[in-house]
Order: structure tokens, then sequence, then C-alpha cells
């Protein structure tokens, strides 16, 4: 019998399916788990490689030195390695059964929680059929690495095209219900109605009809308690007035009394013993006219009936608590502003990846190329924990996170700087693109992350851009703003705000107007392709309009030596003077917004009326 000599194999390992498992979300905390699940599977499988005596070149585990030295890496849906081997198929399968192992200890989980409330024929059905996995590999002798790395990518590209056709396996009986996460898959709801209280304490809502992998998402805090409370969009959004609370003492009493008034009107026996209620332990949702109704129903045991007359007491409550704020402050010559029910969603990409992979010539390179993804998304957890935000995915260059309006753009800064100092020493000129869209919490979770993912697209046309939607809930203005990094965005947006007082929403949309009059004109002028000549028309009109729509309260001398010059500052150029014209009048306008639907008090007055 002839011995199969070893030799030097190029393996690359695929997980999916990616977006269908992450995408499928109504709350934050699914979100979140869906793509961490997906990453503690490649985890999995990146360390049964290796413990199978590969060399893992994608992804680089990283130790991170804290109270314990902890290996960690940035865990997207690809494995690539190389293994000295007769036997590839071999080292394959014990791969995905190590992927599939995983996966089964998490749905194991979650049943044992569930119990007899599920069909088990059905939850064992979707559990199974989940997984998509292929492997694919290529012997490197004779081979350079990367014609091998070439090969390899190839033929995964050609697998993924063949379909895993899997013979259809209906639900039990005709009419089941389907999932009202996944309209694909059915409800594994047995004996649902005699079972409410018992999913209620779960986090699962009375009318939810969920498949067997929604499920797990569900119990996500139940199957990894060592995780931090992963705050709702909701939560999110109202930290700046949760920052008042605590920091503003006429604020802080005026909450506490109003949470008094709503546990009196509760009754403190039909509240679950979690949500008990005072100064420092609040539901964020009892502070939002429209969202009172979903506190009751998840955390309040009383009858139907009575859930309608709590929502309008504790509703009436809540205005007059706003409204005798709004008047306090007045006297205290603090600006109150009402919780804000927008948030920041972003979505984060590194430009020219697949090219920057094409031109490694080595292994060596490679695994500090995939070292440094990995401490850029480890970065990238701790910018998004000082920016207040919630790291909903950080795999390789990849971040999706979402964070309060006042510290998006903030973050989005940090996370292009992260980028550039962590990939700069394996590649010439990182850039990253990044979009951000600012929504209301009551739009539906995916198609936020729809909306966030098309500002990525539109910064990633230039590349090195920051795009930031706003989407104002109801209709009304759409603001679409793209703005290259090289024109430091965020430096700029920040000096506008700083200057809001010397400039008014007619003067940024009669600006916006006039870029658009003069972008007409330009296309069959030949006078106005002279650049220079340009740039000086145009801030003439930018000057004039300055002092044509000023506020009242400022007078033209002020506007002259402050305003002016800052204005200058801004525009100052003779280099596409035109697109920098958009770029300010887009610039001003978002200033306007992001202030009313994300402003914040200052500390200094704070100070003073605490």
């Amino acid at each position: 019998m002839q011995e199969h000599k070893s030799e030097e194999i190029l393996m690359m390992f695929s997980i999916g399916p990616v977006q269908e498992f992450i995408a499928q979300a109504r709350r934050t905390r699914d979100l979140w788990f869906g793509s961490y699940l997906l990453s503690e599977l490649s985890i999995a499988g990146a360390r049964k490689f290796r413990e199978l005596g590969g060399r893992l070149v994608f992804p680089a585990m990283v130790t991170v030195t804290n109270s314990k030295q902890v290996e960690k890496m940035s865990a997207p849906n690809k494995i690539l390695g190389i293994m000295d081997t007769d036997q590839p198929s071999k080292i394959a399968w014990q791969v995905r059964r190590a992927i599939q192992g995983k996966w089964k200890e998490y749905a194991r989980a979650a049943e044992e929680k569930i119990g007899r409330i599920i069909n088990i024929r059905t939850w064992d059905r979707q559990v199974s059929d989940l997984l998509e996995f292929q492997a694919v590999w290529t012997a490197m002798q004779g081979l350079n690495y990367d014609e091998a790395l070439s090969r390899t990518e190839q033929l995964l590209a050609a697998r993924k095209t063949l379909r895993d056709f899997k013979q259809n396996d209906p639900g039990a009986m005709y009419g089941e219900k389907k999932s009202s996460l996944d309209g694909g898959r059915e409800s594994v709801w047995i004996n649902h109605d005699r079972n409410i209280e018992r999913l209620l304490r779960l986090g699962i809502k009375e009318h939810e009809t969920l498949d067997a992998i929604s499920v797990i998402k569900r119990l996500s805090l139940i199957l990894h308690p060592d995780q931090e409370r992963f705050l709702s969009v909701c939560e999110t959004a109202f930290l700046p007035f949760q920052d008042q609370i605590r920091d503003v003492t006429f604020i802080g009493s005026a909450v506490t009394d109003y949470l008094h008034t709503v546990n009196e009107l509760l009754g403190k026996e039909n509240l679950k013993p979690a949500n008990k209620l005072d100064s420092n332990s609040y539901d964020a949702r009892l502070f939002y006219e429209r969202r009172i109704e979903d506190y009751l129903e998840e955390c309040v045991m009383v009858p139907k009936e009575r859930k309608e007359n709590l929502k309008d007491s504790i509703a009436n409550e809540l205005e007059q608590m706003y409204v005798q704020l709004e008047e306090k402050s007045r006297d205290h010559q603090f600006d109150f502003v009402r919780p804000t029910p927008y948030y920041a969603f972003l979505v984060a990409d590194g430009d020219r990846m697949g090219e920057h992979l094409r031109n490694i010539k080595d292994e060596q390179s490679h695994i500090e190329f995939s070292t440094a993804l990995s401490r850029f998304a480890l970065e990238a957890v701790k910018i998004m924990k000082e920016h207040q935000g919630q790291l909903v995915y950080g795999g390789g260059d990849d971040v999706m996170a979402y964070l309060p309006v006042h510290t998006c753009l903030d973050a989005a800064n940090e996370l292009r700087k992260a980028f550039i100092d962590k990939m700069g020493s394996v590649i010439s000129n990182p850039t990253l693109s990044v979009g951000i869209v600012i929504a209301h919490m009551l739009e539906p979770l995916e198609e936020v992350r729809h909306m966030a993912h098309e500002a990525e697209r539109q910064a990633k046309r230039t590349r090195n851009a920051l795009a930031v939607h706003f989407h104002k809930r109801g209709g009304g203005d759409l603001i679409k703003v793209a703005m290259p990094f090289d024109l430091h965005p965020v430096e700029q947006m920040k000096a506008l705000r700083d200057h809001k007082v010397f400039f008014s929403a007619q003067f940024a949309y009669e600006l916006r107007s006039m870029y658009q009059s003069y972008e007409e004109m330009a296309k069959g002028s030949s006078w106005l392709s002279d650049q220079k000549l340009l740039a000086e028309l145009l801030w003439m009109e930018i000057e004039r309009l300055a002092f044509k729509k000023k506020p009242e309260r400022i007078d033209k001398e002020t506007i002259q030596e402050q305003w002016i010059p800052k204005l200058k500052e801004l525009y100052d150029t003779e280099k596409e003077p035109l697109e920098r014209f958009r770029i300010l009048a887009e610039q001003l306008i978002l200033t306007i917004h992001l202030e009313k639907v994300g402003a914040t008090y200052e500390e200094t007055i704070a100070s003073k009326t605490s």
C-alpha cells in the first residue's frame, strides 16, 4: 500500500451564513449576540486548527496584558492557516466538528432554559440546518506563498457558488406560525399561552413567535452572564440626559420625585423584583412617552385593561415633570433639553484591503498583517467604551457600533486614527471609510443597519471619507453629507458647533441653495472653470450671506471680528472650491440638526446649577 507523504498545505475555512445570522434582530442584544456568537465559532475553529499542529495565519492571536495574560483575536468568518499533513480532509472535518460543537453548546444551554415550551423536532432541525462550512486547500510545494494564497481564494470562491441543497423538511403541521424575526423558519413554541409568564422572565415578549436561532439570541444574557450589560438604543440615546440627572441638582430631584410617583402608580407588588425604580436605578423607557407602553408590557404584571390607564397616567406625570424643568431652567439660565430619541449607528471598513492582501508575498508578512488587524479590532472595543458606545461587531477591519449622537463624530475620528496607527506598520497609506446614520429609536433596527451601510457605501466611493446621513422620523429634510478625512471634517464640525451662535438655519440652507445654482451655472461656463477666480467669487458670496442672515442679537462688528475669520479658515482653498462650498453648506446644516437631536449641556453651566 502506497504511503501518503506529509506536505505543507495552505488551508482556508469559511463559516456562514454571516449576514443572515447577524442581521435578523429586533433588539440590539439580538444583533450583538449574533455577531458575538459568530466570532465564538470562528475562534473555536481557529483554536482547533492550532491544536492540531497548524500555523494560524488569519486571524491572529494577540496577547492582552491586564490582570491576567489573555489571548484574544479579531474573529471574522474566515480562517487561514498552514498545516503539514497528508490528510487535509481529516483536518477540515475536525475543524468543522469544533465549530459545530461550540454552536451546539449554546443551543443545548438555551434548550435547557426553555424546557418543554419548545417543539423539540423543529428545534433540532433548525439548529442542525443553520451553519454553513466550506473548506478548501492548496499544496504549497512548488508554489510561492502568494500564488498558493491566490489559488486557495479562487477555490473558495468557486466552492461558494455550489449550493448545499438540503432536503426540505417542513413543519410538522400545515399552518404552523412563522417566526416573527425570521419568516423563513417556523416558531418553535408549543403550549405558548400557558407559559407566557415564564417567557417574560426570560426576556421574550408575550406576542413574539420565535424560531430556535432567535431564541438562542434572545437568551444571550442568560447564556453569557459574564458579558457586560448591553445597552439598548433607547438607553444609548438617553445617556446625555442621564448625565444631567447625575450632575444637575434640580433635575436629579425632579426625576426622583417622578420615579416615586411612578412607583406609587404601579404598585410595588406588581413590579418584577429587578424593576424597582429609584434615582440610581431606572428604565430609560419611562422618559419617552412612546416607550412607556413597552416598559409596562415587559416589566409590570397587571391585567391588560389596567395597562392603558397606567400608560396615560405615567405619560401625564412625565409631561408635567418636563414642563416644570423647562420653567425652572429659565430661572437658572440653563439650557434644558428633553431626552433625545435619536442615536448614531456607525459602520466602518478599511479601504483597499483586498488590494493590500494581494500584495502580500510571504507567510510572515501575512501574519503581521493579521496581527495588526487584531490589534485594531481590540482598539475599536476600547474606543467605543470611551465614547459611551456599544460595539456590535469588530472583525478585522470591519466595525459596527452604535453611540449617543454627541459622541459619534469623535468616535469616528478616533477609529480612523487607530486604524492608521495599527495598520501603518504593515501597509502604506492605510485609510478607513466611516458611515454614520442618525436614526430615531423607533425605527426598525434592520432598517437602521441598512441606512448605516448606505452611508458607508457613500464614504467608500471616494474612500478615506466620513459620510453622515440624518434620517428624521416622519420625513422632513434628508441630509446626506460625505466629507474627506483629509479636510478634517470632525474638527471642522466641532469648530462650527462652537460658533453656532453666529449663524442661523437660514444661512446654512441658503448656502446650499447657492451651491446648487453655481453648480448648474458651472456646467456650461468657461470662466467658472478658473478655480482661483471661482474660489474668490464664492467667498464673496459666503461673506455677503453671513452678514445678511446673521442672528438679530449679534451686531455686524462681532460677525466681522469673530465669525468671518472662522468661515475664511474653514473655506480657504483654491482646490475644488465648488465642492468645498458644498461641504461647508452641508456641514452647517448637519451641525444645526445634530445640535437639535444630540445637544448636551455644558459642564461649566452644570457646575453652577449643581
